[in-house]
């Protein structure tokens, strides 16, 4: 991903002013100062410990794992950060003489509540060395929301603080969406910016802005609650189902069903997508899993059918099988006692069937509607599942 912060005026735009003469002094302070990104190497696993230990909320472990201080964007569906280095360079304009440097990293979090209609963007200055003219050196900032969001000043929280060896400054910015009437969906971005000020510095650096490199979604779309909440729908949700959990044979033929070739393996699968409607939902079940009046399979005592894609999905045997007249052709396997579909079928086009405790089926779909509204998984959004040991 391309680095989300930078600065308005480089170093070299002010050197360039200086050899040309243009910041010549007729008396009184003499330094000024830009900011520039930092080397990666700056960025060292004790300062990492250290960002993680004193972070007002602390950073998701995820980020510490993979951040290198280039300024990349790592993100879930409810989370994302950026670790970025800069230095501060501290610059006679008489002379263009090198005075002084402020190394330090900026740590970008990014946070939703799947039941709540506002996101928080934090950004904390954590410095990690320097030399020379940077005592007394302080940041303050603020931030904006682009799109369907607003922004009060009241939320606005990154007060004037002094940069130190001990302790980090920080501010952040809470956004509320501006999704209000059922059904709506709307979409934000933040931006928050910052300044570094030294009353020693004629010319003070540009300032600063931090915009991470995708939106916000917040809806009131979600079938099943009436909260309004927010993720971040770059990131497709992911249902984790244990062969070791609650209902082992409802995971067990999920795993097979996706072994067999039909979509919504996590991480590489091609993806499900969501089915609100009823109708069609019912009308993917009853293809998957006639009831025996019907013509269909007989249930084992204490079972009941259990379909693969999810008759919740697109990809369901009935939605899944259009616009072609009839649908794709069902498969089962050696264990799920049903004989009226074939065994060893592969390939991504069709559906699965197989009889399971009914405790299990029920269980496992209440589960799987509580991933929807856990995820704010909307109509068509996409999404995998992912069978774990």
């Amino acid at each position: 991903m391309k680095r989300p912060v930078k600065a308005v005026d480089s170093c070299g735009e002010l050197q360039a002013k200086i050899n040309a003469g243009e910041l010549a002094s007729g008396g009184g302070e003499a330094e000024v100062a830009c900011i520039q990104p930092g080397g990666e190497s700056n960025i060292t696993s004790r300062r990492l410990s250290t960002l993680a230990a004193r972070n007002p909320v602390p950073l998701p472990d995820y980020c510490y794992d993979l951040a290198t201080g280039d300024g990349a964007w790592y993100y879930t569906r409810t989370d994302a950060c950026a670790i970025s280095v800069w230095t501060l360079r501290v610059i006679d304009k008489r002379t263009g003489k090198l005075t002084g440097e402020l190394y330090y990293l900026q740590a970008d979090l990014l946070y939703t509540g799947a039941d709540a209609p506002y996101w928080s963007h934090q950004v904390v200055i954590d410095k990690s060395g320097g030399w020379g003219n940077i005592s007394g050196t302080t940041v303050s900032g603020g931030g904006s929301c682009a799109g369907d969001c607003t922004l009060a000043a009241v939320d606005k929280n990154f007060p004037t603080q002094t940069i130190t060896d001990d302790g980090l400054t920080f501010g952040d910015i809470l956004p509320k969406t501006t999704v209000s009437g059922i059904g709506d969906i709307g979409n934000g971005r933040t931006t928050v910016t910052y300044r570094l000020d030294n009353p020693s510095w004629t010319l003070k650096p540009a300032g600063v802005a931090s915009t991470p490199p995708f939106d916000v979604r917040c809806d009131n779309a979600t079938p099943g609650t009436a909260a309004i909440g927010c993720v971040i729908p770059i990131y497709d949700a992911v249902d984790t189902v244990s062969l070791s959990g609650p209902n082992p044979d409802y995971a067990r033929h999920v795993q097979a069903a996706q072994a067999s070739g039909l979509p919504g393996a996590y991480p590489d699968g091609e993806p499900l997508h969501r089915l609100t409607d009823s109708a069609l939902r019912a009308r993917n079940g009853d293809t998957a899993c006639p009831q025996h009046s019907s013509g269909g399979y007989p249930r084992p005592t204490g079972y009941s059918c259990d379909e693969y894609p999810f008759r919740s999905t697109w990809q369901g045997a009935f939605t899944g099988s259009l616009p072609q007249p009839a649908p794709y052709p069902g498969r089962t396997f050696n264990w799920c006692q049903i004989t009226a579909l074939p065994q060893g079928v592969t390939g991504p086009n069709g559906w699965s069937a197989c009889m399971i405790p009914a405790g299990q089926n029920s269980s496992a779909g209440s589960l799987l509607n509580r991933f929807y509204i856990d995820n704010r998984v909307i109509e068509r959004d996409p999404f995998r599942v992912w069978i774990t040991a």
